[in-house]
C-alpha cells in the first residue's frame, strides 16, 4: 500500500516472544487486535528488528511503540515516553530494542519518513531469558497497557479531526 493511502496511526509491538517478558509489545497488539479499532489505526507486530521495517513509518502521524522496557520499578510497572527523552537521559529507562528505535527514527530522518510523533508504552520486565510465556505481573499489565495505547489513539484522532 503506498504511504499516501496508510493508515495515519501506526501501533508496533516489538519483542521476541521466545523470550518471555520480550514478548510483551506483541502480546498487547494481540490483544489489541481483539477489539474494534478506529479507522485510521494499524497495528503492527514488528519482531525484533525495527530498522527492516523502516519503511512502515513513511506516511505516519504518530508511532505508538510497545516493548519491554528496564527501569528501575517492579515487574509489570508501565512507562510512557517519548525516544527525545530516552534520547536526552530524561527518563531512567532502556528498551531492550531502544538502539534499534532511536537509530531507525535517525535513519527515518534522513530519509524523510519519520512519524509526526513517536510515543513508548513500555513494561518493566520480569524476565527475558529463553522461556515461552509472559510472568504474572507482565501478564497482568496487558489490558491496562492497551488503555493506555487506545488513549494515545484518541489523543491523535481528535488532533487528526481538528486539521
Amino acid at each position: 500500500m503506498p504511504a499516501t493511502e496508510r493508515a495515519p496511526l501506526l501501533v508496533m509491538g516489538v519483542g521476541n516472544l521466545l523470550r518471555g517478558d520480550d514478548g510483551f509489545g506483541v502480546r498487547v497488539i494481540e490483544h489489541l487486535a481483539g477489539q474494534p479499532l478506529p479507522a485510521g489505526v494499524e497495528l503492527l507486530d514488528a519482531g525484533t528488528s525495527i530498522v527492516d521495517l523502516i519503511d512502515e513509518l513513511r506516511g505516519r502521524r504518530k508511532l505508538v511503540v510497545i516493548d519491554a522496557v528496564r527501569g528501575d520499578q517492579p515487574a509489570g510497572t508501565l512507562y510512557r515516553f517519548s525516544p527525545e527523552q530516552v534520547d536526552t537521559a530524561a527518563v531512567p529507562a532502556d528498551s531492550l530494542h531502544q538502539v534499534g528505535l532511536l537509530e531507525t527514527l535517525k535513519l527515518a530522518d534522513l530519509i524523510d519518513c519519520r512519524p509526526t510523533q513517536t510515543v513508548v508504552i513500555g513494561v518493566q520486565p520480569a524476565a527475558t531469558g529463553l522461556g515461552i510465556g509472559l510472568s504474572p505481573a507482565v501478564d497482568a499489565a496487558i489490558e491496562a497497557a492497551g488503555r493506555l495505547v487506545r488513549r494515545e489513539l484518541d489523543e491523535a484522532l481528535a488532533t487528526l479531526e481538528q486539521h
